[in-house]
């Protein structure tokens, strides 16, 4: 599968893809909503199937100020400290 990075220019270098966990059993996962409706629930929805099917724990949630921006720099420096991965959803 070929993936385009939109913040590149073209030709600037392979997309490297983060390591794989060889389990999901007890990871932290921190949450990115969008503000959009339904974006906060789907988003806990998923977290606790997360928690109920891997032992997961809900570690931090970051909320955007618009669908259009980027998460804030504090944001990710929580996201990076916190959790082990992130998610980041959308409503409607």
């Amino acid at each position: 599968m070929d993936l385009f990075d939109p913040t590149v220019s073209p030709g600037r270098g392979a997309i490297r893809y983060a390591a794989r966990p060889k389990t999901l059993q007890g990871l932290k996962v921190g949450l990115v909503e969008n503000t959009k409706f339904n974006s906060e629930a789907l988003l806990r929805r998923v977290a606790t199937r997360l928690e109920k099917q891997h032992g997961m724990t809900m570690v931090h949630l970051a909320h955007k100020k618009s669908a259009g921006t980027a998460v804030s720099e504090s944001a990710i420096a929580d996201l990076k400290t916190k959790a082990d991965f992130v998610i980041a959803g959308v409503g409607d």
